[in-house]
């Protein structure tokens, strides 16, 4: 994966000025590139230096990350997130920090369900990643109960059957599902439960199913093979010379002469 160059933040304050600098340079590019303007526009805009949508700060936070945790204004973020989306933002980028994707942070900041069904609902977003302490985003949306959220990302793994991800484990040996319960959001501990049993139980009926198919298949083709084998004809002996056994009786019967 290519990131931007890394720049200079000392607080939120700067990083806010950082974030809003490069996502306004980023809006008017695409405006400018879809829109009919006057000549002396487009080439002002032209002459600003391009910003990636992949550009990190020296917290090794990117753009989309840093929109998610930094802008106040649900709308401006709504409508920023979909701008880098549209970009091409690598959405599975994990900050250097805390390792942690832009949608653990979704889960995690308050008031961030449409962000995160926003950036889940892209094809290709990962929901297996894993931070510094093995947490993964269904893990922070079942610790801070996103209920909305952990239904769109059960039905989803549900979907490919991902019972491991269902049951994958942090660094203190917790699911899902354990963290739902000890955090006593017991919507979203169900919301776990029921789907990952669900899944095992069609896992179980579909080996049961194999095991029925091969052993009907399989008493088939052995009672076939057992009639084949009892009316299939014998091979013949071979019919032996009666003279050359009698030749052979002769030449055993004859003794050495003794010296």
């Amino acid at each position: 994966m290519q990131s931007g160059k890394k720049s200079i933040c000392s607080d939120d304050g700067d990083t806010r000025k950082w974030l809003l600098g490069h996502l306004h340079t980023i809006q008017a590019k695409a405006l400018a590139s879809n829109l009919d303007l006057p000549k002396i526009y487009k080439e002002k805009i032209q002459a600003v230096p391009d910003s990636n949508p992949n550009e990190i700060n020296l917290n090794g936070e990117s753009l989309l990350i840093a929109t998610i945790k930094y802008l106040d204004d649900k709308e401006n973020r709504l409508k920023y997130i979909q701008l880098l989306i549209d970009r091409g933002v690598e959405i599975n980028f994990q900050d250097k920090r805390e390792r942690r994707t832009a949608l653990m942070y979704a889960c995690i900041e308050d008031n961030r369900t449409e962000e995160g069904l926003l950036i889940a609902k892209i094809n290709g977003c990962n929901f297996h990643a894993q931070d510094r302490l093995g947490n993964t985003a269904l893990m922070y949306a079942a610790m801070k109960g996103r209920d909305e959220l952990m239904n769109f990302m059960v039905d989803t793994l549900a979907k490919g059957w991902s019972l491991a991800a269902l049951q994958l484990t942090n660094c203190m040996g917790h699911t899902a599902e354990d963290l739902a319960i000890r955090n006593g959001q017991h919507r979203c501990a169900r919301i776990v439960q029921t789907q990952r049993l669900h899944l095992l139980a069609c896992l179980n009926r579909q080996m049961g199913m194999v095991g029925q198919i091969g052993c009907r298949y399989w008493g088939a083709f052995a009672a076939v093979y057992k009639c084949v084998d009892k009316w299939k004809p014998r091979q013949r002996r071979k019919s032996v010379d009666p003279r050359s056994f009698r030749f052979l009786q002769a030449k055993q019967s004859v003794r050495k002469k003794s010296m």
